[in-house]
């Protein structure tokens, strides 16, 4: 997991309150239809798991700028997706008033989806919903005011830098002694094996560049040049926000590049 930056006020428009302050040209279609069904399910009292509610939120101008968000990436585990998922921070299914709400949508895999499911334990109150304009309008910018009130132990990427929360081991193994960020890992199951070959694999590849470089160049002026070229690109890539397993190749800069390189060179 890494912080994720996204401008709340930036409502893509299938989602945007049908008001002619957002839409002075002219209110959309897609946003006539969305908000008739937010109205819908908010008279239900609960979600409707039905395709003409569940497509609201899967609308391809959001699904486009929260890939742009996300680099195509999960929320949770960071990796590279073939087939992304409109996710909710807050389950829709519990929430059901914020299923089509900017700032409770995140981008994440099939499986952190599947995981995280309606886990959703809380440190404070529970939210009920009072149908007034004043929080119809404030729809998409609530959940700082939520989060005040509940608590949640799901991390929210988007709110709740990682940073300092999360470490790793050389294997590849996701661990926290953050409360919040321990039971995410576990609900979203992080720690899974795919994730963890797959992180372990970026040190594989960086101590075999090491090992090659010095097995290739024959004196040690040419293997510190080349040994160098390795740790920039490494350092590098650590900044290329459409690399997955960012949080890693951070936590490995910190905490073991230099030793890792030691324990290669003869």
């Amino acid at each position: 997991m890494i912080k994720i930056k996204k401008d709340f006020s930036k409502v893509p428009d299938s989602l945007q309150i049908p008001s002619e302050e957002f839409f002075p040209d002219g209110i959309p279609r897609p946003s006539k239809t969305t908000h008739k069904r937010r109205l819908e399910l908010i008279k239900n009292g609960k979600y409707i798991d039905e395709k003409v509610y569940n497509d609201r939120y899967k609308q391809s101008d959001t699904r486009r700028a929260l890939m742009n968000i996300y680099k195509n990436k999960c929320a949770y585990c960071e990796q590279n997706m073939e087939q992304n998922h409109v996710e909710h921070y807050r389950p829709k299914h519990i929430y059901y008033w914020l299923a089509y709400s900017w700032d409770n949508l995140i981008l994440a895999c099939a499986f952190c989806n599947l995981f995280k499911d309606v886990n959703f334990d809380l440190l404070g109150t529970k939210l009920t919903f009072r149908n007034t304009a004043k929080n119809i309008n404030a729809i998409h910018v609530s959940s700082k005011k939520n989060d005040k009130q509940e608590m949640p132990k799901m991390v929210n990427p988007e709110v709740t830098d990682p940073y300092g929360k999360i470490q790793f081991k050389q294997n590849g193994i996701i661990e926290s002694e953050d409360e919040r960020f321990a039971y995410t890992i576990e609900k979203c199951r992080i720690d899974r094996k795919h994730l963890n070959d797959g992180r372990r694999k970026i040190l594989d590849i960086f101590q075999r560049d090491i090992n090659s470089s010095i097995v290739e160049n024959p004196t040690t002026d040419k293997q510190e040049i080349e040994i160098e070229a390795i740790v920039r690109k490494f350092v590098r890539d650590s900044k290329d926000e459409d690399l997955p397993f960012l949080a890693f190749r951070r936590f490995a800069i910190s905490n073991w590049l230099s030793d890792l390189v030691i324990e290669v060179k003869p």
